[in-house]
């Protein structure tokens, strides 16, 4: 009997652990030091706290572009980082946000510069942030000055997102 209730506590123990955030890491968006930094004070705690500005060739085609890094907190632990990459015809090339929980990120993205690649790692939300679904993680450059697919791959349940931009 007291095997069986050894047995039943290790299991709903490893149930339970299997519920905590796998992330522990110290996650970096690969991009470097910014050109230019504008933080806000927000009163209230809620906006965008602070906007970084990159001037980087993105393209190759010897002009700088420009990427645009925002953090927008909303006093509570559901911000997000929101990313505006700009052509330098000034021309949006796309817009890219992050999803952030207390528990978990369902979305990332993760920036490589020589080749520009832009991975991004999502998963939908389950009943709750910590809930661990099935995670997508897609690659994307930049062809003829658009944004393209190239390379996209489903994962294992997972509750943060940025454990596979860390593990590529």
């Amino acid at each position: 009997m007291l095997k069986i209730l050894i047995k039943c506590f290790v299991l709903l123990l490893c149930a339970a652990c299997s519920r905590q955030v796998e992330y522990t890491g110290s996650f970096s968006d690969g991009l470097p030091e910014p050109d230019k930094t504008q933080v806000f004070d927000l009163p209230e705690d809620y906006g965008t706290k602070q906007i970084d500005t990159f001037y980087l060739d993105i393209n190759d085609n010897g002009i700088r572009d420009t990427i645009v890094r925002g953090r927008f907190v909303t006093g509570t632990a559901h911000s997000y980082t929101f990313y505006d990459i700009y052509l330098d015809s000034g021309e949006l090339l796309t817009h890219l946000t992050t999803h952030e929980g207390a528990d978990c990120v369902l979305r990332a993205h993760k920036f490589q510069l020589r080749p520009f690649l832009i991975t991004s790692a999502s998963r939908p939300i389950g009943d709750d942030y910590m809930e661990s679904t099935k995670a997508k993680v897609e690659t994307f450059r930049i062809d003829n000055n658009k944004i393209e697919s190239v390379h996209s791959k489903e994962y294992r349940p997972i509750c943060d997102v940025r454990y596979l931009l860390d593990t590529q």
